[in-house]
């Protein structure tokens, strides 16, 4: 009778704890996809204040190839994130196991971090102020600059003062007939009848425009440098966020499978199933960290920023396309032709080398010195007569009979037609770049439109009616741990598309050398 009553109180027990479970459920099956409000999601960043789900990033059972958006893989150990443990009941129901519906937490790109994170657009103004590169690439410009008053100066005066006809001992008219000793005070100066000056500073005022194109063109591979950077950064603290999530969930699956009533053998297998997924994505966790943490640091060399900022920085981003759609490929292809740095500085150059022409051309005639005499004193004071005093002018010419600068002239003129050739031929490159800019960002977003449209409406399906057989105890922890694998590795490849998608915005505004995308 005594084993009566206790089997009864058990009974009950049994159906009160299934009830209340089942109350504590509908939270999670009023909104699919998401955590109770109540409760912090497992793995989310405090500062984030969203509550979040996990997800399990991990490939197929004895695969240890890390789940994580493809970007950029430093060395170098990191911290697994410690996961929030669920709650444990007294006494595990079987066939009504319940788990976490965190499908979310793959497609929850929309994520922008911290208000007072960094943007790309904080960013670039930083980079263009700070950067040591951009800082020593600056300095080509006052060079230049210099270039120009050295090319403008005037020639310099020659002045000496000789003396002629000294005689070794004193003049006479028997026995050292000669003289008078003469002092002459001259100056020479070059006359530049050609224009070689005034070809020399239109030379180096065009090599000045190019140095200026230059810098621009230096201003935007850094900032492409650093977009790339950013995004890398972007996708790599997405994979923390995500690789957290899905060892928060894998641990509550874990103790959520350890009261189904199984062939020990089947246990057993399913117990090693479900540790080595939770390695897969511990590994991943740390690889994730890594990248994260090198991802910062690589920011932090591109802006020049201290330890202390390195240690505080955080980034205001999302890979989200928020932005509206491009203008046509044409309009691109006309803007890329008329803003792009690097080909400013190829037409500019093509000037200079034209103005190179002028300036050897110039070169033909050296210039023309001209002598002044001032004064001339010729002193006849040993034949006891008056001393004189006279002025004197004269001029040197060369004359071009054999050296005309024909070999430069000629060097020149084929360097103005090489100039050409090449800016032609950077225009057909800057062309290919807008056009597999463009291509690439049109086949993302044709991706993502598919993923979204139609694949992510029957995945959500296909997970709604595999969660709700698994709570409801017909499908088994592995078959659900084998659906959830592959709608993870959909989640995976819908994050890889938009961080593509946002490489590609960034690589059509260095394309376009202009703004094209925020």
């Amino acid at each position: 009778m005594r084993l009566l009553c206790w089997a009864l109180l058990m009974v009950a027990a049994h159906a009160c704890w299934a009830t209340g479970g089942r109350a504590q459920e509908s939270p999670w099956e009023m909104i699919p996809g998401t955590l109770p409000k109540e409760r912090p999601a497992p793995g989310a960043h405090a500062p984030y204040g969203s509550p979040q789900g996990g997800s399990i990033i991990g490939g197929r059972p004895g695969s240890l190839r890390p789940r994580v958006p493809l970007n950029a893989r430093p060395h170098g150990p990191g911290q697994v994130a410690p996961h929030v443990p669920p709650p444990q009941p007294a006494e595990v129901v079987p066939r009504s196991v319940v788990v976490p519906n965190t499908w979310a937490i793959l497609f929850e790109v929309e994520d922008e971090g911290p208000a007072n994170g960094l943007t790309l657009d904080q960013a670039i103004q930083r980079l263009v102020r700070a950067s040591m590169t951009l800082r020593a690439k600056s300095l080509d410009i006052p060079q230049a600059q210099a270039d120009v008053l050295t090319a403008g100066m005037l020639a310099n005066p020659v002045v000496y003062f000789d003396g002629q006809l000294v005689p070794y001992r004193p003049y006479n008219a028997a026995t050292n007939p000669g003289g008078p000793t003469q002092y002459d005070l001259n100056m020479a100066y070059p006359v530049d009848l050609s224009g070689k000056r005034q070809a020399r500073v239109e030379v180096a005022r065009a090599a000045h425009r190019v140095v200026e194109a230059l810098y621009q063109d230096a201003v935007r591979q850094e900032i492409d440098r650093l977009s790339s950077a950013y995004v890398d950064a972007l996708a790599a603290r997405l994979a923390v966020r995500t690789t957290r999530a899905g060892l928060a969930r894998i641990d509550e699956i874990q103790q959520r499978a350890r009261g189904e009533k199984k062939d020990p053998r089947e246990t057993d297998s399913l117990r090693h199933q479900i540790q080595i997924q939770r390695q897969t994505i511990a590994l991943a966790s740390i690889d994730a960290e890594a990248a994260w943490k090198n991802s910062k640091r690589t920011l932090s060399v591109l802006l020049n920023l201290t330890r202390e900022e390195f240690m505080a920085l955080d980034l205001r981003g999302t890979i989200e396309d928020n932005a509206p759609a491009p203008p046509p490929l044409e309009d691109l292809l006309s803007s890329a032709l008329m803003n792009r740095p690097d080909l400013t500085a190829f037409r500019l150059g093509a000037l200079r080398a034209e103005a190179d022409v002028r300036l050897t051309t110039a070169n033909r005639l050296p210039d023309v010195f001209v002598l002044y005499q001032p004064f001339t004193y010729q002193d006849n004071t040993p034949f006891h007569q008056p001393s004189s005093r006279s002025w004197a002018a004269g001029a040197t010419v060369t004359v071009p009979i054999f050296d005309r600068n024909q070999g430069n002239i000629q060097r020149a003129k084929v360097n103005v037609n090489q100039s050409q050739i090449e800016m032609r031929a950077l225009e057909q490159r800057v062309k290919a770049d807008v056009e597999a800019a463009y291509d690439e960002y049109m086949t993302t977003q044709q991706s993502i439109e598919l993923i979204e449209k139609e694949l992510l409406p029957d995945a959500e399906k296909s997970r709604a009616d595999g969660l709700q057989r698994f709570r409801a105890g017909t499908l088994d922890t592995a078959s659900y741990l084998n659906l959830r694998r592959d709608l993870d590795d959909l989640g995976r490849q819908y994050r890889d598309l938009l961080i593509r998608h946002r490489r590609s915005m960034l690589a059509i505004n260095t394309a376009v050398g202009i703004r094209v995308f925020p």
